[in-house]
């Protein structure tokens, strides 16, 4: 027996290793994976997180219109005084130096608090607009990655289709040559494998529309198959079962809804704010000077001067400037409750429109399985008939039609089901980590990687 080298073992190995991982199916991007790099590339989510660093720069400067006020000041100075008249001339000549250090806090500026109060609203408004951000990215990646998943699964059916017409249209004309068919039988084959291709095509350009848009989300091209749904889809029915529970609970817990309530709170607010510019102001002021007559010179005097009081300040005549301010203000805040109303309104629409997407969907998707599991048992059985000459062509390709538009409904289906699902919690502003992860546990882990 000849030995067997090293070196030709580890190749045979190597070659045995690559031909196992080669079979085995590539893993899929499902959806978690997609939306923790949407989190991570998205600009719109990523600009909306940065607020919060506006914010703090609002705050400082509006918590600095009340907190003490203290200022240093001085200098050196070089003057000369020359006196003349009838009598003989004199000069003076002096370095006079003066350090002053002064402190101011306001006292009773009720615009100024009322200006911090109205930072405190925008602060929560920001916290509301970092969280509906989030909230929105959760929708957008759900919708781009069952978008793409729904045009791939459409693209595939319509692959189907055309191979199922092709073959049709070959039977067709081979039952012509021999005379077992018509010509109107080949015709209508034909006609079928045209639409067939086109569809076909434009499925595939859907789906390379779709893909592209969900890898401009994610921020890098997917070069895995998506982790598809299984069959059947198990989702949870909505709790509570009434549309008018959950419009009542998004009139209160919608990000828009608290957010235009908010920005009708901040009005307000501003008016009162303008208002109180009438009212007098009160500081507390305290300073300290230290001078000297002739800097670092003989003939140089020292003085401490200490100086700490109250100032009043009260505005008589502006020309109508605050007065304007406030009709604008007041403008402002019957606008701000206007849209309070109408984002209301809007809320409970789609909330319930949500509500009944979501419901209907999960009511039809019982339904859909079985039609799909019944149209190919169709499509089976009557290519089985046509093959003994118990069906004709026309038969066949009604059949094959009717199964790829089960398959169609059923898959369009799921994803208004899913989507009417997030679109219902978004709306009472609940859609969160948890529910990708729900969604993501409904996919199956591995997919296949043709076209």
């Amino acid at each position: 027996m000849r030995p067997i080298r090293l070196s030709s073992w580890l190749t045979t190995l190597s070659l045995a290793l690559c031909g196992i991982l080669a079979a085995q199916p590539a893993h899929a991007y499902d959806l978690w994976q997609a939306y923790q790099d949407a989190q991570q590339n998205d600009p719109t989510y990523l600009a909306s997180a940065a607020q919060s660093d506006v914010l703090n720069a609002q705050k400082s400067q509006v918590r600095a219109a009340v907190l003490p006020t203290v200022t240093l000041s001085g200098g050196v100075y070089n003057t000369r005084k020359q006196f003349w008249g009838n009598v003989t001339s004199v000069n003076s000549h002096k370095k006079p130096a003066t350090l002053t250090v002064g402190l101011s806090q306001p006292i009773f500026a009720l615009d100024k608090i009322t200006a911090l109060k109205q930072v405190n609203v925008q602060s929560t408004i920001v916290e509301l607009k970092i969280a509906q951000a989030k909230q929105a990215l959760i929708t957008r990646v759900v919708q781009a990655y069952f978008s793409t998943w729904l045009a791939e699964h459409n693209a595939r059916v319509a692959d189907s289709v055309a191979k199922a017409a092709e073959r049709q249209l070959e039977m067709a004309k081979k039952n012509f040559e021999v005379g077992n068919t018509t010509v109107i039988d080949t015709e209508e084959a034909a006609t079928v494998w045209h639409n067939a291709q086109a569809s076909l095509i434009n499925a595939h350009t859907a789906w390379d529309n779709a893909k592209n848009a969900l890898e401009l989300l994610v921020g890098h091209p997917i070069t895995e198959p998506l982790s598809g749904i299984r069959a059947p889809l198990k989702l949870k029915m909505p709790v509570p079962g009434t549309a008018n529970s959950w419009v009542d609970e998004a009139k209160l817990s919608n990000y828009d809804v608290q957010i235009a309530q908010l920005n009708y709170r901040f009005n307000i607010l501003d008016t009162q704010r303008i208002g109180q510019k009438r009212l007098p102001q009160v500081n507390v002021v305290a300073k300290q000077t230290w001078g000297n007559t002739d800097f670092r010179r003989d003939t140089d005097e020292k003085s401490a001067v200490t100086t700490v009081g109250l100032e009043l300040s009260v505005p008589i005549f502006d020309g109508g400037l605050i007065s304007g301010q406030v009709r604008e203000a007041q403008a402002q805040e019957n606008i701000s409750f206007q849209t309070l109303r109408a984002t209301q309104q809007s809320v409970a629409q789609t909330t319930r429109t949500a509500y009944n997407q979501a419901v209907s969907g999960l009511a039809t998707l019982n339904a859909l399985e079985s039609a799909r599991g019944a149209a190919q048992k169709s499509a089976d059985a009557n290519m089985l008939g046509y093959q003994l000459g118990m069906r004709i062509n026309i038969d066949v390709l009604n059949a094959q039609n009717t199964y790829a538009q089960s398959q169609y409904n059923l898959a369009q289906a799921q994803y208004n089901t899913i989507l009417g699902n997030v679109n219902l919690k978004a709306a009472i502003g609940q859609l969160g980590d948890e529910d990708v992860q729900y969604i993501n546990a409904l996919l199956s882990n591995n997919a296949s990687t043709s076209k």
